[in-house]
C-alpha cells in the first residue's frame, strides 16, 4: 500500500513536468519559426481592372488580366506573436489587355487607336507597410505601356495607391489588394483589384 502512494506520488509530480517540459519545447520551436528580420516574398496574381470607381460597366473577361507582386522589407514582432508591423517596399509587373487600355485612351480624349496585342507590360513601385501584418497601405509610381497601330510605343504615367489585407499561412501569405491609379497622365481615377499569393524566401 506504502508502495503504491509513493508511485502515485511520484506519477504526479512527474507528469506536470514531463508536460512543462514538452510545452517549453513547443514553445522554443514556434519561437524559432515565427517572422522577423528581413523578409523577401514575390508571387503571381490575378488582376481585374474596374475602371473609373463611378462606373457602371458590367463584367467583361476582358477586363482580367495577370500580374507578379514582390515585396521586401522588414517585420518586426513583439511577444512571439506574428502581428508584428512589415515595414518595405513593393512591387507589380504585370499586363492589361488593349481592349481596356483603348477604353483609356477614349476616357482622355485621345484619338490614338491602340494596336491589339496580347501583352500590354504595367509595374508599379510603392513604398509602405502592413499593419499587424495583415493591413496593407502603400503608395508610389506606376507606368502603362501601350503601342498604337503605327507601332509607336509610349507610356501612361501615374501615382499608384494600394489598400489591402495580407493573410499569413506561414511560408506563403495571400494578399487582397485594391489599387488606385490617379494624376499624372489619367483623365480619371481608374480602380483594379488583384488578389494573389506570397512565396517567403
Amino acid at each position: 500500500m506504502k508502495r503504491t502512494k509513493i508511485s502515485l506520488l511520484i506519477l504526479a509530480l512527474f507528469v506536470p513536468c514531463m508536460l512543462l517540459a514538452q510545452e517549453n519545447q513547443a514553445k522554443e520551436k514556434e519561437k524559432k519559426i515565427k517572422d522577423h528580420g528581413l523578409i523577401f516574398l514575390i508571387g503571381p496574381a490575378i488582376n481585374y481592372h474596374y475602371g473609373p470607381k463611378n462606373s457602371e460597366k458590367v463584367y467583361s473577361d476582358t477586363r482580367f488580366s495577370w500580374q507578379l507582386d514582390g515585396q521586401f522589407g522588414f517585420l518586426s514582432t513583439r511577444h512571439q506573436t506574428n502581428r508584428g508591423n512589415f515595414l518595405g517596399v513593393f512591387g507589380s509587373f504585370g499586363s492589361m489587355s488593349s481592349d481596356v487600355l483603348q477604353e483609356l485612351a477614349d476616357q482622355a480624349g485621345s484619338s490614338v487607336i491602340i494596336k491589339n496585342k496580347q501583352f500590354n507590360q504595367f509595374f508599379s513601385a510603392e513604398a509602405g507597410m502592413i499593419i499587424f501584418n495583415f493591413i496593407r497601405l502603400s503608395g508610389g509610381l506606376g507606368r502603362q505601356y501601350y503601342q498604337d497601330i503605327a507601332d509607336n510605343t509610349t507610356s501612361i504615367d501615374y501615382f499608384s495607391l494600394t489598400g489591402g489585407l495580407n493573410f499569413n499561412f506561414g511560408p506563403v501569405n495571400l494578399g487582397i489588394n485594391a489599387n488606385m491609379l490617379t494624376g499624372e497622365d489619367l483623365a480619371q481615377n481608374q480602380l483594379r483589384f488583384s488578389a494573389g499569393l506570397l512565396f517567403k524566401f
